[in-house]
């Protein structure tokens, strides 16, 4: 009974968590990286391109591959260039969630910062 017990309360702990309540193709949308940082924020967050706004909220580099820019406007997305159906965003993790909800996003990758050699 106490097993049972402590298998429910796991199972719930993980179909409750933020980044678990995303769908299968919502997670099959997103960079392996992009996943594992959604999943464990602080683990990951070196791994990616991040920067922090003025308000101190912690925003990573994308890219990201959509169909309709105009649906990420009007969903609030804050946009940095739009070149054809390849997008970049500087997004927090509830942005990221938000977008990768969108029907016209198709891939979402991690950003990088370079430097002239």
């Amino acid at each position: 009974m106490r097993c049972a017990l402590i298998g429910m309360l796991s199972l719930l702990a993980l179909c409750c968590g933020s980044s678990r309540s995303l769908t299968g193709a919502d997670r099959a949308k997103l960079h392996p990286m992009l996943q594992r940082l959604l999943d464990d924020p602080a683990g990951y967050a070196a791994c990616c391109d991040m920067s922090v706004r003025s308000d101190g909220t912690r925003v990573y580099g994308v890219i990201i591959r959509a169909s309709n820019p105009d649906e990420l406007r009007n969903a609030a997305i804050p946009l940095t260039s739009v070149t054809g159906d390849v997008i970049t965003a500087r997004l927090s993790l509830e942005e990221l969630r938000k977008l990768i909800r969108l029907p016209s996003v198709r891939w979402v990758e991690t950003g990088s910062t370079n430097f002239p050699m």
